[in-house]
């Protein structure tokens, strides 16, 4: 249901409003038929207010709105119609001014003689001039400003019956209120005045509005008008709309077609300000209406080089406004601002010139009084009057010629110009429109100030405009950022229309201070090179002079010109340091021009200030002395602050502060016999020197650094040779001036000997078998000394001891043949005893002695025996030579072994 509400109230919105059946009524006359004497009889210089003020009529029993009214003036009589004002007013308060200023009185007169006038916006013209006949007339108000005085109101702006009047109730009191506005004259209204009024019931407003193909138009050139009628916000489809120019009708009333609108297309009015009004007529069941709209027209500009004319004719009255008024020119084409304006004014009569005021106004607002008050009262006719700054003031009596612009009372401005003219500015001169743009519209406005005298300007007038080419003006830098004190060069470029302009100067500044005034060169540039930047941004203006032809123009560039690189490079007098002892930080900083910086150096110990900054000696140095710095790590930081001209930089050095100086020896220490030994004294203060005394001597120089390796060789030649001893062991740091010590214990261990055996492993039964049986000690002293060797000979035998140097002999009588495993040992002096060596003896049987017999011949093929000796080939055991051979080779290398562990011991 909701969705079917929506789609009607749409097709509603589309539909053109159709009115009831309405109900017309009238026309209906009503008449207040009293003579009114216009001004009132014994009026002061027959002026004023007419009698009565207000003449009245009531309206009643009209039903529905007005949709017409018109206004009768019945027996009409006055010697100048010109000096008449009439207002009638609605009983809602409406207003209309039907009759004023007919004509000018100091031109044309207007007059009646028992005449009546009706007035109806439909009738073919305005009030006319000359002798008024009766007739019916259009509302005709040519002036402006009219003053009625009280109790009628201020007059509205509206200017047909139907605008003031269609749509409101007819019935109450009318009013007429007539004045005589000039002195001289008088008249009355015999038959009084009369309504003629027409109404319709249920009638709907309409509204109709008028809009312009284009404003301002030229004369000669089509321009179309279109009226739209609406009622309700709704096109109205039904009815007619007359079109009047200036209250002058314009053709037959035009059809409003489908969408409510109806145009009128014309190209014959004339230069000027025209009040273009459209009416509409009303239909059954809607109101009348109108519109209206300001069409300004101007003659076309006729452009010869650079002068612009407005051939047409500009009529001066008697006093007031020029037609038209203003009369303009159109300026277009034109390149770059104005550089000079004359202006002509061609066929300048008057009767008397020093009563016009003309002023020239230009696009941009700028203007200037041309002449005024000036010229003297001798008439003119047909002069041709240029304006120009360089010419002389503007004669008495006026003459052809070219003057520059004279204004008697310059100091005051002229009053005389009515709106829409400009305030006249304060300027003097037409150079008040250089610089300026010159396209666009430029108007004069001609004043009579004073009545009694009349002119024109019959050829119309020309302003011949000269511009200056504008210029470009671009700027660039060789570096940018630069460096402080390194030389810029900035190239200025002018150009004009794209090509280069290569006459003229720069000017280079820097901040509005000015720095070089350079030539621009056949390239159309200009350059300038300067070192004596200020660090900072700093803003480069190049300013084009300009020259014959060519404008001024400038360009900006900001030139940014960094501080001179440093480099700081901080060291420390020692490192690492001791609590309280005194440490200096030394900060060079250097410049990268080679120059030497200015300024200071704070120094900080991880970010924390070390007290103030310190000021850069004349070698760029600063230094710091502290003994304040805490036991620890220290991340010590020199920044150079900067100076004007010097960026800043910064370094670092990590600074370790160390408790008293403490010497750790380590150890104790134990090694045996023939072992070296490697001390540990990493338990010191870092960083300290390190000695050690291990003889005792007090020289510490045995070994140097925190873990010394010292061999068996080092120890012997140190007097550690024999064991078990025990041995002191000293250590010593030193760092800086101060020096520890601390001593430990090395116990040297006995190793015991080595027992060796010299001599073949061979032997035979019943026969004594010797070898040498010795001992290897790493001990010097040992070696020196006794040992005891303890045999066993393997055969069951009692052991054995023998006591001698390293090598005595061992005898022993093996009693029976076959291998035995003999084991030795050696102890020495100090009751060491090493390793139990074991040997193999091989024991051979004693010789048999066979008897003696005849040597006898082997038998064929046998052999004799072996041919190199040794055991007998008859009867020999295979096993027992090849054991015998295996020992051999255990004995051989046994010797080597030997050999070679003395070789080892040196």
């Amino acid at each position: 249901m909701l969705a079917a509400s929506v789609a009607v109230a749409l097709v509603l919105i589309g539909i053109v409003v159709t009115p009831s059946a309405a109900q017309a009524a009238g026309p209906t006359t009503f008449s207040n038929t009293a003579s009114i004497a216009i001004p009132a009889a014994g009026s002061a210089d027959q002026i004023g207010t007419a009698s009565p003020y207000p003449s009245d009529i009531v309206v009643s029993g009209m039903p529905g709105s007005v949709t017409k009214v018109q206004v009768v003036f019945n027996g009409l009589t006055h010697a100048s119609l010109n000096d008449v004002d009439a207002m009638v007013v609605a009983p809602s308060g409406q207003s209309l001014v039907v009759l004023s200023d007919v004509a000018d009185p100091e031109s044309t007169i207007a007059f009646a003689s028992n005449a009546t006038l009706t007035f109806d916006d439909t009738a073919a013209g305005a009030v006319p001039t000359g002798n008024v006949p009766t007739g019916t007339y259009r509302p005709t108000n040519n002036g402006g400003g009219d003053a009625f005085p009280a109790p009628a109101p201020v007059p509205s702006a509206q200017t047909t019956l139907a605008g003031a009047f269609t749509g409101i109730n007819p019935n109450g009191t009318w009013r007429l209120f007539l004045v005589d506005d000039a002195t001289g004259d008088l008249g009355t209204m015999a038959g009084g005045w009369s309504l003629v009024i027409t109404t319709e019931e249920a009638a709907v407003p309409t509204v109709t509005t008028v809009t312009t193909s284009g404003s301002p138009s030229a004369t000669g050139t089509p321009v179309t008008f279109t009226a739209t009628v609406t009622a309700a916000g709704s096109p109205v489809t039904a009815g007619t709309v007359s079109f009047s120019v200036d209250g002058a009708p314009q053709g037959a009333p035009v059809a409003v077609n489908a969408s409510g609108t109806a145009t009128f297309t014309t190209s014959a009015l004339a230069e000027g300000t025209h009040l273009v009004t459209a009416t509409y007529s009303g239909s059954t069941g809607f109101l009348t209406s109108n519109g209206s709209l300001s069409q300004r027209v101007d003659n076309a500009t006729v452009v010869t080089g650079n002068t612009f004319c407005n051939p047409g004719a500009v009529t001066v009255p008697g006093a007031g406004a020029a037609v038209p008024y203003p009369s303009n020119i159109t300026v277009s084409g034109l390149a770059g601002p104005v550089a000079k304006v004359t202006a002509t004014l061609s066929g300048l009569s008057h009767t008397a010139p020093i009563d016009l005021d003309v002023l020239l106004s230009g696009p941009t607002g700028a203007n200037v009084v041309l002449m005024s008050d000036v010229g003297g009262t001798t008439p003119v006719s047909g002069t041709t009057v240029t304006f120009d700054d360089t010419g002389a003031p503007v004669p008495t009596p006026l003459v052809s010629g070219t003057f520059r612009p004279t204004d008697d009372d310059s100091d005051v401005p002229d009053a005389g110009f009515p709106a829409p003219a400009p305030i006249p500015s304060t300027a003097t001169a037409l150079a008040t429109f250089d610089g300026t743009n010159a396209n666009g519209m430029w108007s004069l406005w001609v004043v009579d100030d004073a009545t009694g005298d009349a002119g024109s300007i019959a050829g119309g007038w020309c302003l011949t405009i000269t511009t200056t080419t504008p210029t470009t003006t671009t700027i660039t830098s060789s570096v940018n950022p630069s460096t402080f004190g390194d030389p810029v060069t900035f190239t200025a470029t002018v150009t004009a229309a794209g090509s280069t302009v290569t006459t003229g100067t720069v000017l280079f500044s820097q901040g509005g201070t000015p720095l070089a005034d350079v030539a621009v060169g056949p390239t159309g540039q200009a350059t300038f090179t300067t070192g004596d930047l200020s660090v900072g941004s700093q803003l480069i203006t190049a300013t084009y002079s300009g020259a014959t032809g060519f404008g001024g123009s400038s360009g900006t560039l900001e030139q940014s010109v960094l501080p001179t690189p440093t480099s700081t490079v901080l060291s420390s007098s020692l490192t690492p340091s001791v609590l309280g002892n005194p440490v200096t930080f030394t900060a060079i900083v250097t410049a990268g021009s080679g120059a030497t910086p200015t300024g200071s150096v704070q120094f900080a110990d991880g970010g924390t200030p070390l007290g103030s900054s310190v000021p850069l000696a004349a070698d760029g140095s600063a230094t710091l002395t502290t003994s304040s710095l805490a036991v620890g790590p220290h991340a010590i930081t020199a920044t150079y602050l900067g100076a004007s001209a010097f960026g800043i930089s910064s370094a670092g050095v990590q600074q370790v502060v160390l408790g008293p100086v403490v010497a750790d020896a380590g150890g104790p220490y134990s090694a045996a016999e023939g072992e070296g030994v490697t001390l540990d004294g990493s338990g010191s203060t870092p960083g300290a020197t390190l000695e050690w005394d291990l003889d005792g001597d007090g020289d510490f120089s045995d070994a140097s650094g925190p873990s010394p390796t010292l061999t068996w060789s080092q120890l012997q030649a140190l007097g550690i040779n024999d064991g078990p001893s025990a041995h002191r062991v000293a250590l010593r740091a030193t760092l800086g001036a101060q020096q520890a010590t601390d001593t430990t214990e090395l116990d040297l261990l006995n190793t015991g000997p080595e027992t060796i055996v010299e001599g073949a492993l061979t032997a035979t039964a019943g026969e004594p078998f010797t070898v040498k049986v010795g001992a290897d000690d790493p001990s010097p002293s040992d070696m020196a000394a006794l040992f005891t060797y303890t045999i066993d000979w393997g055969d069951g035998s009692p052991a054995e001891q023998v006591v001698g140097p390293a090598d005595p002999p061992a005898t022993h009588t093996y009693v029976a043949a076959g291998a035995y495993t003999a084991s030795l040992s050696s102890t020495d002096k100090d009751g060491g005893t090493g390793a139990t060596l074991s040997i193999v003896v091989v024991v051979a049987a004693a010789p048999v002695t066979p008897p003696t017999a005849p040597p006898t011949t082997p038998p064929t093929g046998s052999s004799a025996g072996s041919s190199g000796g040794g055991l007998p080939a008859t009867g020999a055991d295979p096993r027992a030579a090849a054991l015998l051979a295996g020992l051999l080779l255990f004995a051989g290398a046994a010797a080597v072994h030997i050999a070679r562990r003395r070789a080892q011991r040196g």
